[in-house]
């Protein structure tokens, strides 16, 4: 046979021989890892997201419901060959669910605080194959992370200008990066106060979740009362409304989201 039909024989072989990888089921059960598998170019993998996703890329991804509150039955009508998640799915017992009916699901993150994010990063690309891509991001966040040192401003972080962010808690992580001190650094997780215990934090600057106006009547109300306005936070016109996703979790944003907290100081 001449050479060149005998090298054509042997490609076209190879070619039909080697098995092309088929393309994942993906549901992506928390916003925080939904972003991750979008910038990793997967958006056209994932079938199921988080509600709180909302990526362009993943408008065609079927609606699972909110990570907080997860039921196994959305997720197992879309039959996924893999379901990705952080510490933020809830209930806890959904995964031993979702295993339990032989879904591969996968936890990637175990801190509440969100702390091991580039872990998480570096998980989600090791499981769809995107190891090399994966650890340069969680490189990069990591860097962009790190504090450029102390703001010596105390910081507390509120859902409804009630509940505040303790210890071991995204806020409190996006605290440290800015270089900042977490008022409510005595209280561990998220913890309701009363007027007069908020007034003894003393803040420097107060955070609230903006999506929370019909708990705290809008920016001025919140300002006007008077443990709020007792604060220095208070008397110097430092108590903003935020975005919950940029605040009250750790995600791809934090970096940006870090600075604005510099900023706003």
């Amino acid at each position: 046979m001449p050479r060149k039909h005998l090298f054509s024989t042997l490609f076209l072989g190879l070619l039909f021989s080697t098995p092309v990888q088929a393309a994942e089921r993906i549901v992506a059960l928390t916003a925080d890892v939904a972003e991750i598998l979008v910038v990793l170019g997967k958006a056209d993998e994932v079938v199921g997201r988080d509600r709180s996703a909302k990526q362009p890329a993943l408008a065609k991804a079927v609606d699972i419901g909110l990570s907080r509150s997860l039921s196994a039955e959305p997720i197992l009508r879309l039959k996924p060959s893999l379901v990705i998640g952080s510490r933020m799915a809830m209930p806890a017992g959904i995964w031993g669910q979702l295993n339990g009916f032989g879904l591969r699901a996968v936890q990637v993150s175990n801190r509440e605080d969100g702390a091991d994010y580039a872990d998480t990063i570096r998980n989600v690309g090791s499981l769809i194959g995107a190891a090399t891509a994966a650890n340069k991001l969680a490189t990069d966040w990591q860097n962009a992370m790190q504090p450029a040192g102390p703001m010596g401003k105390r910081i507390l972080i509120s859902y409804e200008g009630k509940t505040v962010a303790g210890r071991d808690t995204p806020g409190d992580t996006l605290i440290r990066a800015a270089g900042g001190i977490n008022a409510a650094a005595t209280v561990v997780g998220y913890k309701p106060l009363d007027a007069e215990a908020i007034a003894k934090l003393a803040p420097d600057l107060i955070l609230v979740a903006d999506h929370n106006k019909a708990a705290y009547g809008g920016i001025d109300q919140l300002k006007a009362r008077p443990d709020i306005a007792s604060t220095p936070a208070g008397k110097n016109g430092k108590v903003y409304e935020v975005p919950a996703h940029e605040f009250f979790s750790v995600n791809l944003g934090s970096p940006v989201a870090v600075k604005k907290l510099k900023g706003m100081s």
